[in-house]
């Protein structure tokens, strides 16, 4: 015996409840891809610059327990396999021991502290004026000075839509994070 609960038939969604439900979740991911996509790269940026100024804390505080001037250097050498200072801090970079202040890590008086990967390919490292990619030696003494001012700038790619992070290093030594101290490249290269 079949019993049919009255007012309770087989019911489906129709052509038109289809059509109205993707036509509302269409425009839902057209206009929240690009706001999440933004999130997503700003949040990438911001852990770039923390990986940069976790290096030159490192290299500050192992100047001052050291008592020995401490490096920080572009270096392919995550890839490369060999610690030599050159290239761009965008394909990475190492921290070592620099008794002679040199560009040169030194077998026997230097010593390699840390490697550092690359930034992701797109993201650019530059001067403050997003002039010129950034290739300085950071060279910190035992008092844990730099004795130089200058500023890094860690841009996204232009398409991201999201400004740029700056490591402003003072005189003294320290090292502060800022949005939107500098001016992005025009060009990604």
């Amino acid at each position: 015996m079949d019993r049919m609960i009255p007012g309770r038939g087989d019911r489906g969604l129709t052509l038109v409840e289809l059509m109205v439900t993707l036509v509302v979740l269409s425009i839902t991911l057209v206009v929240g891809a690009p706001a999440l996509q933004r999130l997503i790269h700003g949040n990438q940026l911001r852990a770039e610059a923390g990986r940069l100024v976790t290096a030159i804390n490192l290299a500050r505080s192992e100047a001052i327990i050291r008592n020995l001037p401490v490096s920080l250097c572009p270096s392919s050498t995550a890839a490369a396999g060999t610690a030599t200072c050159a290239g761009e801090y965008a394909g990475g970079w190492i921290v070592f021991s620099n008794a002679d202040r040199d560009r040169v890590v030194d077998e026997g008086t230097d010593e390699l502290i840390r490697v550092f990967e690359p930034i992701p390919p797109g993201y650019t490292l530059t001067n403050r004026a997003g002039t010129r990619g950034v290739s300085d030696l950071i060279t910190y003494l035992p008092d844990g000075s730099s004795r130089r001012n200058r500023t890094l700038l860690v841009c996204a790619p232009l398409e991201r839509g999201t400004r740029g992070w700056s490591i402003v290093l003072n005189m003294v030594g320290r090292v502060r994070v800022s949005a939107g101290e500098g001016q992005c490249p025009a060009s990604v290269t």
